[in-house]
């Protein structure tokens, strides 16, 4: 890709960006920390207000695809631009939510803006900065990712305890308008490839396949995994994900090229980010209870020790990126999944002896793994494909993420109970049975990542 004329440009095009990934993760981290107030204040239970959390989170997911695949076609600037509108719209109706199922609803609309925003994002940096920043580029990417979730907690902590809970809505509202505004004025009109078909049914076979799979990822701890809902919600997944590769084969104008995959170093890179995002949601799953309930710490204190990962990350990645950039080396990201590697495993022999700063300085290295490992990780999937389908590679980019969090998140919840219940029932006390799960679910967690440095190392440091 040559490099911009314009040199003020690609900043600009950054700081746009960074609003709308900044929003939507903020929203993302924000709201998990309200889901005790919000039970109470619609006096519901935990199992319909995760809905809240999840009705976001599967909107997104579900539509990534489908909304790079229209922006390669339209164009990024006019789909990012009304992402950034409609989530600032359904931030609005989330404030003024009088029930939960309106709230659910209305995080739904903000998840269409989200996915919308998720999906150009990265295609945006991309396309405006030269070939030999892209690394450093997307690695500040990754730094507002990591602002987000860390501020998202304490912000939200302080906003409802003064204000309520219709303020963690609020906010987003004076920031959605001025970025899209500004996204509006400052973004260039990309280059519209003419000609170009959008696949109907690729869309609703890939839209109805991610539907089924995620929600039967993030329902299968509650109904059972061999309930009959879940094993139909999967044989739809397989049926659904059939009809798609099948569907996108023969079609002249696929919604995703399948061809892409045969390119060693695109396929590589989106297995590893999967794997990479699978491990690191045990971590965020399953410290806080180990923190909370056997080493007795306050949720302050839980909240310090985790701040570390996304922190570090933010740190590392444009780091990263940039020696990414000068080298073209894939080891020092391999290195990062090793070290993640390591820290997973030690994380998992933690006891009832440990200490804070123990915790920290393994939760530290997982940060720091983390964030050598995504910025090249993420350089090489989108230098792999040609410029008139970044659009739907960046798609699929946060679309493998999100399938990588719910279903790291799935895996460690199953090990954790499975393990825990049968400890349990072999007689030993909670405390030494919650210990033994613990270490079960990092182990399989370390095993996952241990996959990651494998399929790291079968990438090629050339751009596809």
């Amino acid at each position: 890709m040559q490099k911009d004329p314009d040199e003020g440009y690609k900043w600009q095009a950054m700081f746009v960006v960074s609003i709308g990934i900044f929003m939507a993760t903020l929203d993302g981290s924000i709201v998990n920390i309200s889901l005790p107030t919000l039970t109470k204040y619609f006096n519901t239970d935990i199992t319909t207000i995760e809905w809240v959390i999840l009705s976001y989170l599967l909107t997104i997911s579900a539509l990534l695809l489908t909304l790079g695949r229209l922006s390669d076609i339209y164009g990024k600037k006019p789909i990012f631009s009304l992402g950034l509108l409609i989530f600032t719209a359904g931030s609005a109706l989330c404030s003024l939510s009088a029930t939960e199922g309106q709230l659910i609803a209305f995080r739904a609309v903000q998840g269409i803006g989200a996915a919308m925003i998720m999906a150009n994002g990265p295609a945006i940096i991309t396309y405006a900065f030269p070939h030999n920043e892209r690394g450093r580029a997307l690695g500040l990417i990754g730094t507002v990712v990591s602002i987000g979730s860390m501020v998202g907690p304490v912000l939200g902590g302080f906003l409802i305890d003064w204000v309520g809970w219709q303020s963690i809505f609020y906010i987003n509202i004076p920031v959605g308008i001025f970025g899209t505004v500004y996204a509006i004025k400052s973004l260039k009109t990309d280059e519209i490839h003419k000609g170009q078909e959008f696949d109907i049914s690729g869309a609703f076979f890939m839209f109805m396949s991610v539907t089924s799979l995620l929600l039967g990822l993030t329902e299968g701890q509650e109904l059972g995994w061999s309930s009959h809902v879940i094993v139909g919600l999967f044989l739809m997944f397989a049926v659904f994900l059939f009809l798609f590769l099948r569907t996108e084969s023969k079609a002249r104008e696929p919604m995703v090229d399948l061809s892409l995959f045969r390119n060693k170093t695109y396929s590589a890179s989106n297995v590893s980010s999967f794997l990479s995002f699978m491990a690191m949601f045990t971590v965020i799953l399953l410290m806080p209870f180990y923190m909370v309930e056997i080493l007795y710490f306050s949720t302050k204190e839980v909240g310090m020790a985790l701040i570390v990962v996304p922190l570090l990350m933010g740190l590392v990645s444009p780091l990263s990126g940039w020696i990414y950039d000068k080298t073209r080396s894939i080891l020092p990201g391999s290195l990062g999944m090793a070290l993640s590697v390591l820290a997973l495993f030690s994380l998992g022999n933690l006891d009832k002896g440990s200490g804070f700063w123990e915790i920290v300085l393994w939760l530290g290295i997982v940060g720091v793994g983390m964030g050598m490992f995504q910025s090249p990780n993420n350089s090489m999937i989108m230098s792999a494909v040609p410029r008139n389908r970044l659009g739907i590679a960046s798609g699929l980019l946060a679309m493998v993420r999100n399938l990588g969090m719910v279903t790291g998140t799935a895996i460690s919840g199953a090990v954790f109970t499975s393990t825990l219940q049968s400890f349990q029932e072999s007689g030993a006390t909670y405390e030494n049975a919650f210990l033994g799960a613990f270490h079960s679910a990092f182990t399989v967690s370390a095993a996952i990542c241990s996959v990651a440095v494998l399929t790291s190392l079968v990438r090629s440091n050339k751009d596809g």
